[in-house]
């Protein structure tokens, strides 16, 4: 029974010290032993540092702040800066996405898909975009927006800052001379013209409701003391019918500015050419020639031409 005893005493004490051996193992004990033994080390130490924050478009600034449009057909340039800032270093920043537009309600965005880097050094690069603009783009304050993006595609937007454009109030039309080919009888009423409408083209970005004409005598060549007089003509925008549309329009008044009813010009690209963007068509009608002129031409040579004037 004492030999039975012993060996039980035995393995109790060895079960107490392998729970032992184990604990001082997990606790790292071993590890110090092994070293102290050994001289060599078991671990390998290492630092994090992370950059918190992406790229910035930390200034957006316009070289002009108010631009006056050119007259059409010409386009404008818009020339705008933009400053990017980047935390790691400007190797980080995907120059060739860098783009800017210029946005406002209800009209065409206008945009820079390509702008050009001018500087790229250190944590900064600086970008140049030149932006077209048309002679139709409404005068108003639009919306600069410059957009980045860094190498791995995150995207990086400013639209703080603004860009005024100026107003830009301009037509052209013709034929530059309106004609009665073949003549009129003395007498005759509502002769119409034979190569009209006079055709307005709004070459700027200023829209009308009110087209007016400034109308003078057509005195005659041979004998000016006889007259066609402004009050007898009409004009219109709309033709044709019996009687005829224009002659029952709007009649002038001599030397001054008659509004032609109905009449608009609205803003747009007018080289479309279909008399309804940026175009207004005009009709001409001689209401009455009195019965007592003599035969020869008339014309505005000797007065002045009429003027066209659009208006708010």
């Amino acid at each position: 029974m004492k030999r039975e005893e012993k060996a039980k005493t035995i393995i109790v004490m060895s079960l107490i010290l392998g729970i032992l051996f184990m604990s001082l193992a997990s606790a790292g004990v071993l590890g110090w032993i092994k070293e102290t033994v050994t001289g060599k080390a078991t671990t390998v130490p290492f630092d994090l540092n992370i950059t918190v924050g992406g790229l910035q478009i930390n200034m957006v600034y316009n070289q002009t702040t108010a631009v006056t449009i050119n007259e059409g057909p010409a386009q404008s340039e818009v020339i705008i800066n933009f400053s990017v800032y980047s935390p790691v270093g400007a190797q980080e920043i995907n120059t060739s996405s860098a783009q800017l537009n210029l946005s406002l309600a209800g009209e065409d965005t206008r945009t820079n898909n390509s702008c050009k880097v001018t500087d790229y050094s250190g944590e900064y690069a600086n970008f140049t975009c030149n932006v077209t603009m048309w002679w139709w783009d409404i005068n108003d304050t639009w919306a600069i927006t410059a957009y980045i993006e860094d190498n791995a595609s995150n995207e990086y937007i400013n639209n703080s800052e603004t860009q005024d454009l100026g107003e830009q109030q301009a037509v052209q039309g013709g034929p530059s001379i309106i004609l009665w080919a073949g003549g009129v009888s003395p007498g005759a009423w509502n002769s119409t013209a034979t190569n009209d409408p006079l055709l307005i083209n709004n070459t700027g970005n200023f829209p009308s409701e009110n087209i007016s004409i400034n109308a003078t005598h057509l005195r005659g060549e041979e004998d000016n003391t006889q007259g066609l007089w402004a009050g007898n003509f009409s004009i219109g925008w709309d033709q044709g019918g019996s009687p005829p549309a224009e002659c029952g329009s709007s009649r002038m008044e001599y030397s001054l500015f008659r509004q032609v009813e109905t009449a608009n010009l609205t803003k747009g690209n007018y080289t479309k050419n279909d008399k309804i963007e940026g175009q207004e068509e005009l009709y001409f009608c001689l209401v009455i020639l009195e019965s007592n002129l003599s035969a020869q031409a008339y014309s505005s040579a000797d007065e002045g031409p009429w003027e066209v004037d659009i208006m708010p």
